[in-house]
């Protein structure tokens, strides 16, 4: 995306592309975390499980978990 700078003042500059950088690493970390909680819950949610324990993921509680993946990245989003 394109910077637009309001004032002529070239510290400006210097505070936007920190700003990007920063913006870029919470991206890169709520992907990281994303991915790391998927890869983690998706072989119970496929009853990985069941074999052993004849148990299964009750699809509430599968909803239940991927609207917390959705929040954890939402909160972390707002901590910039």
């Amino acid at each position: 995306a394109d910077i637009v700078l309001v004032r002529s003042a070239l510290h400006d500059v210097v505070v936007a592309l920190h700003l990007s950088r920063v913006v870029f690493n919470r991206i890169r970390l709520n992907f990281v975390w994303a991915m790391a909680y998927n890869l983690v819950a998706l072989p119970f949610a496929a009853g990985l499980l069941y074999p052993f324990t004849d148990w299964t993921l009750p699809p509430a509680f599968a909803g239940l978990m991927m609207a917390f993946s959705s929040v954890s990245v939402v909160f972390s989003s707002l901590l910039l």
